[in-house]
């Protein structure tokens, strides 16, 4: 016997399977895709495809199986663990995953590849542009991803028709119809539903219920919940606070089919009668489900905002305090969205969610109430490098060494992103884009025209940015992909060296007739040394193959902040060299060395 455990807290794997399911869903196209996806990654995780489970597949489950046993102790194994697993571990990592995301699905009995008593399928609801809805099973074994209709092999009728007892997507605020009427209502009465509609059944329809091994038997699926703690067993905990838990009946077992449909009297629910007291159930988020959960929400009233600092084609920028800290808030300038707009939104903040890089903008939170609609960070005090660059106040006049590890800040930020897994494109890489703190360490910031690689081929026709620093194929309105940042890094580099100001006598339409058509590039200085030269000419190669990976990038500006003679040919003259580039140490950093 083994029980497999959908731990959200304490499985960091599970946990990583989620933040991808979450990038699935933000870049997928339509509910086919994303069902795809979900199934390859699921058959992923689990050992990949098999052409029947009897054989190799159950081989690999019985060795994993008995080692985590081992492991643990006992038979209580993580999901995220099952580097293996048959059809019911599948389906159960595919249910939990388009939980997550939102996907209708269900987990039926049947499975054309598994022989035992306890194979299982997932079906997934797929609505036409006729607005009519047909179920589909997804393939997690054979051919993962692989969209069909039911056939002989699922048991149709053994569909669960609650829900998930681990479904937490979307959860909304609500109260039960006519409440002033049925104030001693038993919670075992309700039944919630992340639908229109509601199926209310009669407590004594699962007196059938007798143990909690009869409970698991079917599934082999319990929650942390259950698993830590005694819990009447009739009952699933759909949520829990600090005062109150709202539960659901558990259905029984169905030995003999599913149960006549006309024990179930069907209730129309809608928003407009679905009210409850903030006290009961806390404000999840509805627009992107995950970030209440991580404690990433923000309510607009906890932000005291204060000046400007900054604009961009998504929305401005605030400085705010928050909980005594100061923060940025860049407040989004259309709030009022269409389908597009609310996913480039979601994105955004999907991206910085997972995001971790001491060259990277830290991600705080974001406001997901209307007309609020923020998204929160860290404030970096000095403001865009654009401004030290081109606007410097007194005292804030950059030596050679410091530009060279501004450059080098940045692309360890962006190597960082394009090693992602899928990776990140930031399609808008500009040194207005990038932050200084205090310490003058440079961070990547604003990702409002970032995508998913997976997605990434895309027109400059549908998006906004800035002619200066794009590559030559984006403004033609040609394929791209991550090597654009490539070419807009090596623009950044050549205003760090030069201090000045990009095609500063051009329009943006001129900049886009000379460097999309007539493939002109910026001019080099005199004094500039041979390497980072021909640094900046390799990032700016018309042909983006042939563009230097971030990785390589990063190792040549190493090896130039530890050599003087390199920057005295950069415009330094000799004696200010010897005496501020003395030694360095592989990371470019200055090594104190006694004087003789």
């Amino acid at each position: 016997m083994e029980v497999v455990l959908i731990d959200q807290c304490g499985d960091a794997k599970l946990k990583e399977l989620e933040d991808k399911a979450q990038e699935i869903f933000f870049a997928a196209e339509n509910t086919l895709v994303l069902a795809e996806k979900l199934g390859k990654l699921v058959a992923v995780h689990m050992g990949g495809s098999f052409p029947m489970e009897r054989g190799d597949l159950y081989q690999r489950w019985e060795i994993l199986s008995n080692r985590l046993k081992d492991i643990h102790s006992c038979i209580v194994l993580p999901i995220g663990n099952l580097s293996a697993g048959l059809c019911r571990h599948r389906a159960v990592l595919f249910k939990k995953l388009a939980d997550y995301v939102g996907l209708p699905c269900r987990i039926a009995r049947g499975c054309k590849y598994c022989v035992e008593d306890h194979r299982s399928s997932c079906l997934i609801k797929i609505v036409d542009d006729r607005k009519n809805a047909r179920e589909f099973v997804v393939d997690l074994v054979g051919e993962p991803g692989n969209v069909h209709g039911p056939d002989s092999s699922i048991n149709a009728t053994d569909l669960c028709s609650v829900l998930s007892p681990f479904q937490v997507a979307h959860p909304k605020e609500f109260q039960l119809p006519n409440m002033e009427e049925k104030e001693n209502l038993p919670m075992h009465d309700i039944v919630l539903m992340d639908k229109p509609k509601c199926f209310w059944c009669s407590p004594n329809q699962f007196s059938e219920i007798k143990s909690p091994e009869k409970l698991t038997t079917t599934a082999g699926v319990i929650t942390r919940d259950e698993y830590d703690e005694p819990r009447d067993q009739s009952k699933i905990v759909l949520f829990q606070n600090s005062t109150q838990e709202i539960v659901q009946p558990r259905p029984p077992p169905f030995a003999g089919g599913h149960p006549s449909i006309s024990k179930y009297v069907e209730s129309e629910v809608t928003l407009e009668n679905l009210k409850h007291s903030e006290a009961t159930l806390p404000k999840y988020l509805n627009l992107e489900p995950s970030l209440a959960m991580d404690w990433l929400e923000i309510s607009w009233d906890e932000l005291h905002i204060k000046e400007r600092v900054g604009a961009g084609s998504f929305g401005t920028v605030h400085r705010a305090e928050w909980n005594g800290s100061d923060v940025a808030v860049k407040v989004l300038s259309v709030q009022d969205f269409e389908d597009d707009q609310l996913r480039e939104f979601l994105r955004e903040v999907a991206i910085m969610k997972r995001i971790r890089h001491p060259n990277v903008v830290l991600f705080m939170g974001a406001v997901t109430k209307r007309p609020h609609l923020s998204i929160v960070t860290e404030y970096l005090p000095r403001g865009s490098l654009y401004r030290l660059i081109h606007r410097p106040a007194n005292g804030e006049m950059m030596d050679q060494r410091r530009r060279l590890r501004m450059a080098l800040d940045v692309a360890k930020g962006i190597n960082y992103l394009h090693c992602l897994s899928p990776p990140v494109v930031h399609w808008d890489l500009k040194s207005p884009n990038l932050l200084v703190d205090k310490n003058r360490t440079v961070k990547v910031c604003d990702f409002g025209l970032s995508r998913f690689k997976p997605n990434t081929f895309i027109s400059s026709k549908s998006v906004a940015g800035t002619p200066e620093w794009m590559a030559p194929e984006f403004l033609r309105g040609e394929p791209s992909n991550e090597k654009s940042d490539v070419y807009s890094f090596g623009v950044i580099l050549w205003e760090l060296i030069t201090l000045e100001q990009p095609w500063s006598g051009l329009c943006p339409a001129q900049v886009v007739g000379a460097v999309a058509f007539q493939n002109r590039r910026l001019s080099m200085p005199e004094n500039i040394s041979p390497t980072m030269a021909s640094l900046i000419e390799a990032c700016w190669d018309d042909d983006p193959a042939k563009r230097p990976p971030f990785g390589s990038i990063v190792e040549t500006l190493k090896k130039q902040l530890k050599s003087p003679l390199n920057l005295i040919q950069m415009g330094g003259n000799t004696k200010e060299a010897a005496e501020v580039f003395p030694y360095f140490d592989s990371d470019g950093r200055e090594v104190k060395v006694p004087s003789c």
